[in-house]
């Protein structure tokens, strides 16, 4: 995982819809040569055609939620103002990847967020092996592999069991900012971090903390970080909690945001 440059904790400090690029021609006869490929005989070389142009990511517009944050050094944050820009910054992007830490499991998540969330990852085994289990969240239906067949679970409670440290419940993005709202103040940090992401970009980001421990689905909240850019992208998050006297960290970055994902429903 990417390691921040500037500021570290325990662990290692870990997109709205692409725009289809179509152009259209007033040249009826390469409308048609474009519609049918060229056939080619036997044992001939293909007919070359123009390579197809690749999609493109639309600009990110600073939502207002985050315009209005007052994100600064220093600055004193409000829970539902910081969840409203960080929900609506995700939105604008809409898809993009994740990398994920949750115990002994780390991975890679993609993600589309819309109508509904829908996601799609490969996490490393207990053992280390990389890839060793995925699984699908999509349109309210979960899916699970192991062992290299996929099976549909009830839930993903279910999924979660079967990853482990509650890895498919943690990488919805949506969490984040019901997490974030459920607490009053946050404090922002005097200084950026530079966070090298997973993609290998270099970023700055101010470092967002909870001001006091608070409680949240019957964990203690000790330390929540958000880290964002200036006009409210996600870099990342990490959550150290303890329950029933037992800490966990997790830690999250985001990155390709914008960038088209491919999220399917599993073969049967």
């Amino acid at each position: 995982m990417g390691r921040p440059k500037h500021f570290m904790t325990t662990f290692a400090i870990t997109a709205i819809s692409a725009v289809l690029l179509a152009g259209c021609s007033s040249d009826d006869d390469a409308e048609a040569n474009a519609a049918e490929p060229a056939s080619s005989s036997p044992g001939s070389a293909p007919a070359s055609s123009p390579a197809p142009q690749a999609s493109a990511p639309a600009p990110y517009v600073q939502p207002d939620a985050c315009k209005s944050l007052g994100l600064a050094s220093d600055a004193k944050l409000g829970g539902k103002e910081l969840a409203a820009c960080v929900s609506a910054a995700f939105a604008a992007y809409g898809t993009g990847t994740e990398s994920l830490l949750v115990g002994n499991r780390s991975g890679t998540t993609r993600f589309r967020i819309g109508s509904g969330t829908a996601l799609a990852g490969e996490v490393d085994g207990a053992d280390g092996k990389t890839g060793t289990n995925a699984y699908v969240s999509l349109d309210g239906e979960e899916w699970i592999k192991s062992d290299g067949a996929w099976e549909k679970s009830d839930s993903k409670e279910a999924v979660d069991a079967e990853l482990g440290k509650k890895y498919r419940t943690v990488s919805d993005p949506a969490g984040i900012a019901e997490i974030v709202g459920s607490f009053a103040t946050w404090k922002v940090d005097t200084e950026k971090a530079l966070i090298s992401l997973e993609n290998g970009k270099d970023v700055q980001a101010w470092r967002v903390t909870n001001a006091l421990h608070f409680d949240h689905q019957g964990s203690e909240v000790v330390e929540y970080i958000v880290w964002l850019e200036d006009d409210g992208t996600p870099v990342g998050v990490q959550n150290t909690s303890e329950t029933a006297g037992q800490s966990d960290t997790y830690v999250q970055h985001f990155y390709d945001l914008g960038q088209p994902v491919t999220i399917e429903a599993p073969p049967q």
